[in-house]
């Protein structure tokens, strides 16, 4: 009886021992990252029975827990992933709508409404010099802006680049440092013995890192095999193993429509030339070889099928795929990219390839090959859940991709729209002086050999053209008189034959020219100073030096899309510029036309009247994945900036409101884990005086002991 109670105090002492160093451990740890507070698990030791019952034999410490709850853990990660992702989607979009903010200093938009100003200063002194040289001032000014908002969004991308790579490296060393602690915890573990709690703290601290960087979900299976994947399912930690993600340049994959519509599958691949922030889904409408009657065609989607490409009517765009004299599949400009194929037989409806024209994400499986999870986003707005959705990895994504994406192509389409309108316009206009020597196109045409109105052609301007012809005015360049006025005949074999933009190609317009002009008759003129050829892919018009030349009509769109007599160059927000050749020659600024008396009269400066009409006049602003809208080129980009505010409105909300909840969920998990020091202090009173109990029971025992040795006395 006295050795059990001798016994139970033993117990007694080591219980409160044990609980008072654990007591100790939460008190030293209470502000340490990821700690879970411990407890220890004792219980009742397995009695004795004998008379008069069951009688007690002490506590028994089995081994040292953590308070922990998985459900609410699990909560938080999720929770925490979409935080993250919030958070940091809203710090980048300060610095994007910092670039459009005009509230206190001057941008696009001021520098528009200047260029604008600029011409209907013009149209008051069309004569005026320093009038000429302001307005190539303010042009220069416009296109500075435009290229330094341009390489703002791109060098925002360029970080972009490198904060995934960064995030990348860091999942994959996460995921290794998930398996050693597995393999640590596998070793370390004896069930309802030993619990290695401070291994299974480091790896909750390291999933909630993991889930700051991507979206992540736990499972812990039965047989007790840990497992970290992504939420779309791929795994990154099964038990000791890995699987890695990386980041992967431009690739395309082919997906065959299976059985083949043909009954023969297509064996070839698609190619891709060029970049885009967009992915491309490509599929076959019309099936075939190259050469049939109708040829084979594909439609283009920049979000995964949803929708398709549509031209400026609202109609879904179907390219021919058609081939040179060799059988080479012909490239085809499709928005930013030249496309074409490997293969030109066998074309399947229902075929489908996809282009991923940047660096994209890609979950790495040996036996299967790269996957692409590159977080995507629908033009609804809606996120694709077959990709990566939440964390640094997303926000970086899709500031890239969507954001930078959709203000880059509106900004293209913006000055796109702005190059054509004053190239429409200044093309068939005359300066003070009259066109001599060499009139150099300066839009270049990849295809020279291809109708100028199809997408085999690639040019930019294409689908502006329009069937018509353009008419050329001869002056005498000694005293100024104009000898006539023609136009190139497309065919002489049936009157006079317009151009037509799905039949001629640019080796077409020089021929024409080259053969002729001819009046509304179909008659040659009696001069012909003209001499087109072609150099480095671009229309060039040489003038007799005895003749001076100035365009007329042009209702064909052929010289704002060829650049000739062109005020403005390139095609987009990153290529616009001033042509170079009126800096050297304000005289040659278009600020009239020839008129119906078939005089260059300055004093009428219609042509410039009419571009600073532009600033109020509706216009066609087209992006292949957004209807076209008619507005005015400043409401156009004024709108854009608004959309710009708003999406930052929208990430600040969105941040706001998932911090808030992921907060929320941490102060429920730090009231299951977390250290409560006013606790501890009580608990540490309490097993101070549970050990005095328990030594006081061992001294009661040796008393006992020593009353019983004394009976011998």
């Amino acid at each position: 009886m006295l050795n059990q109670l001798l016994s139970i105090g033993w117990s007694g002492l080591n219980a409160a021992n044990a609980w008072i160093n654990v007591t100790g451990n939460n008190l030293a740890n209470a502000e340490t990252e990821g700690y879970s507070r411990q407890y220890v698990d004792q219980r009742d030791a397995t009695a004795l029975t004998a008379k008069p019952g069951a009688l007690g034999m002490g506590v028994t410490v089995q081994q040292v827990l953590r308070f922990f709850d998985a459900f609410l853990e699990s909560s938080y990660v999720d929770q925490h992933t979409t935080s993250s992702r919030w958070n940091e989607h809203d710090k980048i979009m300060m610095s994007l709508e910092n670039l459009f903010n005009e509230a206190n200093r001057e941008g696009v938009s001021s520098a528009m409404d200047n260029f604008f100003k600029g011409w209907q200063a013009l149209a008051l002194r069309p004569d005026d010099t320093a009038t000429r040289v302001s307005l190539l001032s303010s042009a220069d000014n416009l296109s500075d802006m435009v290229r330094a908002t341009m390489d703002g969004i791109k060098r925002i991308q360029r970080e972009m680049d490198v904060s995934i790579r960064d995030s990348v490296k860091r999942v994959n060393n996460i995921a290794r440092e998930i398996a050693d602690l597995n393999q640590q915890i596998t070793v370390n573990t004896i069930k309802g013995v030993n619990n290695p709690n401070n291994l299974l703290d480091r790896r909750d601290l390291l999933v909630r890192e993991l889930a700051s960087l991507v979206d992540v979900e736990v499972h812990d299976s039965e047989a007790g095999e840990w497992k970290v994947q992504l939420t779309t399912g791929q795994p990154l930690v099964q038990g000791i193993n890995t699987w890695e993600l990386r980041v992967m340049g431009p690739q395309t994959e082919y997906r065959p429509r299976l059985p083949p519509s043909s009954g023969a599958a297509y064996t070839g691949g698609i190619e891709s030339v060029g970049s885009d922030d967009f992915e491309y889904t490509v599929e076959i409408v019309t099936g075939g070889n190259v050469g049939d009657t109708p040829p084979p065609q594909f439609r283009v989607s920049l979000d995964g099928g949803r929708t398709w490409l549509r031209d400026d009517k609202g109609e879904e765009i179907h390219y021919s795929i058609t081939a040179d004299n060799t059988g080479k599949v012909d490239q085809v400009l499709v928005k930013d990219l030249k496309i074409s194929f490997s293969s030109g037989q066998n074309f399947n409806v229902g075929d489908k390839f996809d282009i991923m024209p940047k660096d994209g994400l890609y979950w790495i499986e040996p036996t299967r090959g790269p996957e692409n999870i590159t977080p995507q986003i629908y033009f609804d707005g809606t996120d694709n859940n077959d990709r990566v959705t939440g964390g640094k990895l997303a926000a970086c994504y899709n500031i890239r991709d969507d954001n930078c994406g959709r203000y880059i192509d509106e900004l293209d389409a913006t000055m796109s729209s702005l190059i054509w309108e004053v190239n429409r316009i200044h093309s068939q206009g005359t300066g003070i002086s009259l066109l001599d020597g060499l009139v150099q196109g300066r839009q270049r045409v990849d295809a020279v050999n291809r109708p100028l109105g199809s997408w085999q052609a690639l040019l930019p301007f294409s689908n502006r053209l329009q069937e018509g012809n353009v008419t050329f005015h001869i002056f005498n360049s000694a005293d100024g008189s104009h000898i006539a006025a023609g136009m190139p005949d497309f065919d002489p074999s049936s009157g006079v034959q317009n151009f037509d933009p799905a039949r001629h190609t640019l080796d077409d317009v020089a021929q024409a020219i080259n053969n002729g002009l001819v009046d509304e008759n179909g008659t040659l003129l009696p001069v012909q100073p003209l001499t087109a050829r072609i150099l480095d892919n671009k229309l060039v018009i040489e003038v007799d030096p005895a003749y001076s030349l100035g365009m007329g009509t042009d209702t064909s769109g052929l010289l704002a899309a060829l650049g000739l007599n062109s005020f403005l160059t390139g095609d987009s927000a990153a290529t616009l510029a001033v042509n170079s050749g009126l800096h050297t020659n304000t005289n040659l600024i278009a600020s009239h036309q020839v008129n119906g008396q078939q005089q260059s009269n300055v004093g009428d400066p219609v042509t410039a009247t009419n571009i600073g009409k532009l600033q109020d006049k509706d216009v066609t602003i087209h992006t292949f994945w957004k209807t076209t809208t008619d507005q005015t080129l400043g409401e156009y980009y004024a709108n854009r900036v608004a959309a710009v505010g708003a999406d930052r409105r929208l990430s600040k909300t969105n941040a706001e409101y998932n911090t808030a909840l992921a907060d929320n969920l941490l102060e429920r998990v730090a009231g299951v884990t977390g250290v409560n020091m006013d606790e501890e202090m009580a608990n540490l009173i309490k097993f101070q005086h549970a050990y005095t109990a328990a030594a006081k029971l061992i001294t009661t025992a040796d008393q006992m002991l020593q009353t019983l040795l004394g009976l011998k006395q």
